[in-house]
């Protein structure tokens, strides 16, 4: 607990006396205050916001370089009790300035998809949004254009040391950076979307499992089947940079992601791909202003959020809010791999292993894994040890590798 005290400077106070007199008095009338909260427990505190009139959310992206597109609608909901509320049998159309229209469909409760060939999104041309609800309303996006996009100039990695911003610790891993060229003819406004996948193995191969206390081995069909997984995993972290301020479209060493030795990712091999795309303006402003808020959000003295960002109106009640943001961009990729680096001490992400004997395993729980070591010696421990799918893995090899 931090505490503040202010003293006002009295005018009509003219001695060092009177002043030393006053300070005295301020301190004794703080110190059974402070007494009073050193022995009374902490009570949380609840504050009574009022309640926030449920919004409709719309989150929607046009890419070219992909074919399915996606726009989500949901409904807000009260921060103590956040989830998704999704806003089902909308129409969900989209219209470009040379009078294509095209439907989305509802594949899930508030999730709706269209797919569409790279020819049919056409840079230079402008796209609408427009969403019918069940209830009647319908909400437009504001007209955009899609921007001509850039190839990625390069991308790379650097053994770098830092401290862990939470615990202080200090840190060893790979820094990536991104390296922008573009003409100065597009956007000067880029965002990154990262997916990273990495190998790794289990302890060591299933020579056969105890399924129930009578402890008749069975083998697996094949003792190394579960040993190792690739797992893959779209990162969540917002990247953005832009050259706005600077005379060429260009900049160098564009931080994206760390990647420490805290984890296992580095054993083996590791991939990272990097999808690039060119934003508007508008879009830029409404990432950098989800990422400020997930970087500054928290505690109810913390700086208040800003009123979101939105391109979207209800068409027939402009004063009503709308949460959410139609972006359109020219998607391009490239992919970066990672040999296993000899100088960087990375951790193993083992559980502990144990000598198998009746006493201690004996009565389950079942099933137990078990691997034989040269000697013949029983080894179990937890499935997470032994099975690689237990991490979110698949023992699928990706084309790509």
């Amino acid at each position: 607990m931090q505490v503040i005290s202010k003293y006002v400077h009295n005018d009509s106070v003219k001695n060092g006396r009177s002043f030393r007199f006053t300070a005295w008095f301020q301190r004794m009338l703080i110190l059974p205050v402070l007494l009073m909260l050193l022995k009374s427990c902490i009570e949380p505190y609840i504050a009574e916001i009022e309640d926030e009139p449920e919004l409709i959310a719309i989150e929607a992206s046009l890419i070219k370089g992909i074919q399915r597109q996606r726009v989500m609608i949901s409904k807000t909901t009260p921060l103590q009790n956040a989830e998704f509320v999704p806003v089902k049998g909308c129409t969900v159309r989209l219209f470009d300035d040379v009078d294509n229209a095209y439907r989305y469909d509802e594949y899930q409760d508030g999730y709706y998809i269209l797919d569409l060939q790279d020819g049919d999104l056409v840079e230079g041309r402008n796209y609408q949004l427009q969403v019918l609800t069940q209830g009647g309303k319908e909400y437009r996006s504001k007209s955009v254009q899609l921007q001509a996009g850039v190839e990625i100039d390069s991308v790379y990695f650097e053994i770098e040391s830092r401290i862990e911003s939470y615990t202080g610790d200090d840190l060893e891993g790979l820094q990536f950076y991104i390296d922008l060229r573009a003409p100065d003819t597009i956007s000067r406004f880029f965002r990154w979307k990262l997916v990273e996948t990495f190998e790794y193995t289990s302890a060591g191969p299933i020579n056969y499992f105890y399924y129930n206390s009578s402890l008749e081995p069975v083998p697996p069909s094949d003792i190394w089947a579960l040993y190792r997984c690739w797992k893959t995993t779209d990162i969540k972290d917002i990247y953005l940079s832009n050259t706005i301020n600077l005379i060429e479209n260009e900049k160098k060493r564009i931080p994206l992601k760390y990647v420490s030795t805290e984890s296992d990712r580095l054993k083996i091999r590791y991939s990272l791909l990097i999808n690039q795309y060119s934003l508007s303006e508008g879009a830029y402003n409404y990432f950098n202003q989800n990422m400020v808020a997930t970087q500054e959000g928290g505690g109810l003295y913390n700086k208040q959020p800003e009123q979101p960002l939105t391109n979207f109106f209800n068409v027939n009640d402009t004063t009503e809010r709308v949460i959410g943001y139609f972006w359109l961009s020219v998607k391009s990729s490239k992919r970066i791999f990672v040999e296993r680096i000899n100088d960087l001490d990375v951790k193993d992400h083992f559980y502990p292993l144990e000598v198998f004997n009746l006493e201690d395993h004996g009565d389950g729980p079942f099933p137990l894994y078990i691997m034989e070591d040269a000697s013949g010696t029983r080894i179990t421990g937890s499935p997470y040890c032994f099975d690689c799918t237990r991490r979110g893995g698949i023992t699928v090899r990706p084309d790509f590798w």
